[in-house]
């Protein structure tokens, strides 16, 4: 047995309603569609064309440059690793943005507006040219006040001058170099006429226009063409949001850089330039540390040099003074020995010293950053030197950030906090280091005080002596390291590089323009076209609490359906006489044939029709099955009960202020000087209201009325009552009494769905001698071309006869 699903008949059918209601408004795709497609066009012709560009720049692993001297000065160091994430923010950063259109010749642009017809009116679209192919050079003064922003138009004169005007509103004044407003003109105005490099000043622009080829006058007749001021400040901003920098991969370290813009020229000299002061402002930051150290280190010779001087000449001035010769053999196995423990004391010493440098510099550096020019004073713990190199990659990276973040950056503030902790934890080494120092230094003293307590014995003037030449080669040695240190730090400096390299120098990506294209904007106009229509049309169908369908009527009541009436337009009357041949004509024999079936007894004969409100075309249904009943053969009697409005005279041509219903039921005409014939439609007797009385309800409520009524009973096959709408006003509950069948118009597309809650009161509310059932509905004005139920009526007409 096959499981296959199939689409439900109430699937298909409210897809095919759709469908039909989309198709029967197809006036609003072909007007969408021509909105739509006119926008793209218009927008098409505006776009600018832009294209991508794109360039390579690789970051080291490990550390290299400057780093690598500062391992030749510690001789020992920890590798560390570039961030690529904080690379690429310190790439993107204004600081380096900033500096890098500092050196470029960006502060002014230069367009030409093409003679097309989107810039009939105002220059819509504009072109702009770059270095040569522009006619002039404009050379700003950056020393003060601009307007920026504002578009100076320039044209040549035949003499040989410029003519330079320029508008505008709010135009903000700042000072050029920086970018800081300084005021804001309301209504800026400009004009004036200068000869090609005569300086243009004013209180808020002061330029030189000169000429881009030497000695050939500027040509700008023909073309329409101007130039813009643009401070340091917006190009910033302006490239920061062009500027896409990412990895190639997820954890690679060659970044790619790219930005678009519509000069190529331009766009690839900011990439080239981005990269090489990146670069630049990485070596420049690197050596940095080197110089302090060899400056450090070049103090420290100074004082080490002089002490060498002094104790060599000591000894050189004792020994001639005294005339001393080399002591014995003991004599120089003890001096030896005091010597030696003079010299790992003096180390000893020299590593205090160190640690007490360090210790002075870090407490005098809030953060520390003095301390990275230290560290080439000998300090060989290799946990103090890790210390200090780490502190000074923290600063490094403190420095670097600094450059374009504020103080409240959540990067910069981590730093802090880093570089607080590390401070905090060298400053516990230190301490640690120089205690134990001074314990060593008292350990050797001790062992010093035994061996000069052997020597006491000596004679003092070769005591001396050795005192002193000890002194000079603790001096000398000294020196001698200090000497070494920087002549490695010198050559370390002097062959110093950079870890970042260009990989790929700027380009574009590809000679196509970037997107959107006009083929995507027609596109998406299409899409438009299509989709907003059909949203729009589905949105009023859903917000329409108009009665659409027999099933509309059905969900709300459960009054019988009569029947449906086509629709005949606003100006038809008698269908069967002026349209005799139609779908109109024949929707009202087939609800005559429908009314005398469910009134075919001989007591049902008054048929009454009502509605909730007026206009929806009671009197029109009424008039035309009565007269379908008088052609069918029925000798029928139409009376019009609305007497606060009547229309009927309309229909048959009768004249209006004729007497009528009103006239005989106040008695002031007999019945037959009330009733009328037509001349189109036989068997019909029509009782018309005739002039509109004071008191419709008392006059309908006469025993006048009854006896008309029971008298037209007994002489017509049909009593047609035209009654007035039930939810304006109470007559038709009193005309209630007399109708055996009532018939309530709803007209389509037009009756509220609330209104049909009268519908139902006149089921629950029925006479006694009206059963419910003897209520029904009739559904009026039926476009059957444009309601998918019923559009196969729309060929009724062929079958008329």
């Amino acid at each position: 047995m096959s499981t296959t699903s199939t689409p439900t008949t109430a699937d298909e059918l409210n897809l095919s309603t759709i469908f039909f209601k989309l198709r029967t408004r197809w006036y609003y795709f072909a007007a969408s569609l021509v909105l739509f497609l006119a926008i793209a066009y218009f927008v098409a012709q505006l776009l600018p064309v832009r294209y991508g560009f794109k360039s390579t720049l690789m970051l080291a692993d490990r550390a290299t440059g400057s780093r690598h001297a500062q391992d030749l000065l510690t001789m020992e160091a920890k590798d560390r690793e570039t961030k690529v994430e904080d690379e690429i923010g310190i790439l993107t950063s204004a600081g380096v943005v900033s500096q890098t259109l500092r050196g470029l010749d960006f502060g002014v642009s230069y367009h030409v507006v093409p003679d097309i017809w989107v810039n009939a009116l105002r220059p819509l679209k504009t072109q702009e040219v770059y270095g040569a192919e522009s006619p002039i050079t404009v050379k700003v003064d950056t020393t003060a006040p601009q307007v920026t922003g504002v578009r100076f138009f320039v044209d040549s004169r035949p003499d040989g001058t410029l003519h330079v005007k320029a508008e505008g509103k709010r135009v903000a004044v700042v000072q050029f170099t920086t970018g800081h407003m300084l005021n804001t003109v309301e209504d800026f105005a400009f004009e004036r006429t200068v000869a090609p490099g005569q300086a243009v000043q004013s209180p808020y622009c002061n330029f030189t226009i000169e000429s881009t080829i030497p000695g050939v006058a500027p040509q700008l007749t023909g073309k329409a063409f101007y130039f813009v001021l643009h401070d340091i400040q917006g190009l910033t901003e302006e490239y920061q949001q062009k500027l896409t920098i990412k990895p190639i991969e997820r954890l690679s370290r060659v970044l790619s850089i790219t930005t678009q813009g519509a000069v190529p020229a331009k766009e690839i000299r900011f990439l080239n330039a981005l990269m090489n002061i990146y670069i630049v402002n990485d070596l420049t930051e690197k050596n940095r540390d080197g110089h302090k150290a060899v400056a450090f280190i070049d103090s420290q010779l100074g004082k080490v040099g002089d002490s060498l001087r002094r104790s060599q000449a000591a000894v050189a001035t004792f020994r001639g003074q005294r005339g001393l010769i080399d002591a014995g053999q003991q004599t120089n196995a003890d001096l030896q020995m005091r010597g030696q423990l003079e010299n790992e004391r003096a180390r000893a010493q020299n590593a205090r010293m160190a640690y007490q440098n360090v210790l002075n510099l870090l407490r005098a550096s809030p953060d520390g950053d003095a301390v990275s020019s230290a560290t080439g004073l000998g300090v060989e713990d290799p946990v103090l030197n890790s210390q200090i190199i780490e502190l000074a990659q923290l600063n490094s990276q403190k420095a670097g950030l600094a450059v374009g973040a504020s103080e409240n950056n959540p990067v910069l503030q981590v730093l802090n906090n880093k570089i607080k902790d590390r401070r905090a934890a060298l400053l516990r080494n230190l301490t640690n280091l120089i205690v134990s120092a001074d314990a060593t230094l008292r350990s050797y003293d001790q062992r010093l005080g035994a061996v000069r307590s052997s020597i006491s014995q000596l004679p003092e003037n070769e005591r001396q002596l050795a005192l002193l030449r000890n002194q000079a080669d603790v001096n000398d040695k000294n020196y001698t390291f200090l000497l070494q240190k920087k002549t490695e730090a010198a050559v370390t400096l002097a062959t110093n590089s950079s870890d970042k390299k260009v990989v790929d120098q700027a380009a574009m990506q590809s000679a196509d323009p970037l997107p959107p294209h006009p083929q995507q904007l027609y596109l998406i106009s299409l899409v438009l076209a299509l989709v907003l229509p059909a949203g729009l049309i589905m949105l009023m169908e859903r917000a329409n609490q108009t009665v659409q369908s027999v099933d509309q009527i059905k969900s709300v009541t459960s009054v019988p359906f009569l029947g449906l009436i086509a629709d005949a337009g606003k100006a038809i009357k008698l269908v069967r006489h002026e349209l005799p041949k139609s779908a109109v004509t024949e929707s009202f024999r087939t609800v005559r044939i429908n009314l005398q079936y469910v009134s075919g007894g001989a007591q049902q004969k008054v048929i009454g029709f009502t509605s909730a409100v007026s206009g929806e075309g009671k009197t029109f249904c009424c008039t035309n099955l009565t007269a379908e009943l008088a052609i069918s053969g029925k000798r029928t009697v139409l009376i019009e009960t609305d007497l606060r409005k009547p229309t009927m005279s309309d229909y048959f041509g009768f004249q209006a202020r004729r007497p009528g219903l009103s006239s005989y039921l106040k008695g002031d005409i007999t019945l037959a000087e009330a009733m009328q014939q037509s001349e189109h439609v036989p068997n019909l007797d029509i009782l018309t209201a005739g002039l509109i009385p004071e008191d419709a309800v008392s006059l309908l409520e006469s025993p006048r009325f009854h006896d008309m009524i029971e008298q037209f009973k007994r002489e017509y096959d049909y009593v047609m009552l035209d009654a007035p709408p039930v939810g304006l006003v109470s007559e038709y509950h009193i005309l209630r009494q007399y109708i055996d069948v009532s018939v309530f118009v709803v007209r389509h597309r037009y009756t509220q769905r609330t209104s049909l809650q009268h519908l139902q009161e006149l089921v629950d509310s029925s006479h006694p001698t009206a059963p419910a059932g003897q209520v029904y509905v009739l559904l009026n004005n039926v476009n059957f071309h444009d309601t998918y139920e019923y559009h196969y009526k729309s060929q009724a007409a062929y079958y008329s006869v």
